[in-house]
């Protein structure tokens, strides 16, 4: 996809002087103390609503069914945001154009206390300028280490093991070599995708990746 976007103009942001990695999403933020795995309450409520068919890139995250991609707006009204110095150097995006690298979005928790975060890349696939707010967003990584609870169809989430994640879905490409675990699904148009990382130590999902092109 990056190849794609290199004939395009490229809206490389630099926040702070390290810069916005996706390990920094979430640093100086509390995790709430559930870690992101859900109830058994939250599990079934969003099993019926999202299916069975992982293709479809649908998700909860924190209760609210999304469908990718996501308009940014649509994460704004759940109630996530973006830091004040990625909205002064973000006021507008150019045509044709996928933001690089990954900003951070993130959502306080209910009491206020905690947040957690995610990874996102906006992008404006039209012919004019838009506004931040007016983007599409078309990659997004939750990371297990920020605490937000994410749920995919039959009830995936953070706790599952590789093996369960391959039974549920039956994947086209599940890479189990060298320490490497990973899970990639295609979305029903192909043009979009799911990428499934697992951590290496307790063989449950550490990354969860949302991706797609203009």
């Amino acid at each position: 996809m990056r190849k794609k976007f290199s004939k395009y103009f490229m809206y490389v942001i630099c926040i702070a002087a390290t810069g916005i990695l996706l390990t920094s999403c979430g640093i100086g933020a509390s995790v709430p103390s559930n870690g992101g795995i859900p109830t058994e309450e939250q599990l079934s409520a969003a099993m019926d609503e999202l299916g069975d068919a992982a293709s479809s890139l649908k998700f909860s995250v924190d209760g609210a069914i999304c469908q990718f991609p996501v308009s940014t707006n649509d994460m704004l009204g759940l109630g996530w945001y973006f830091d004040s110095d990625v909205k002064s150097e973000l006021k507008n995006i150019p045509a044709n154009t996928l933001v690089a690298p990954a900003v951070p979005m993130r959502k306080n928790a209910a009491d206020g206390y905690a947040a957690t975060s995610c990874a996102v890349q906006p992008a404006n696939k039209g012919i004019s300028e838009i506004t931040l707010g007016e983007s599409m967003l078309y990659n997004i990584t939750f990371s297990k280490s920020n605490g937000t609870t994410v749920i995919l169809p039959k009830g995936i989430t953070w706790n599952s093991t590789f093996d369960e994640v391959k039974e549920a879905y039956h994947p086209e490409e599940a890479v189990d070599k060298n320490g490497i675990k990973y899970i990639r699904i295609l979305g029903e148009d192909h043009n979009y995708s799911l990428m499934l990382n697992f951590n290496s130590t307790d063989n449950t999902i550490d990354t969860i990746e949302f991706s797609g092109r203009l």
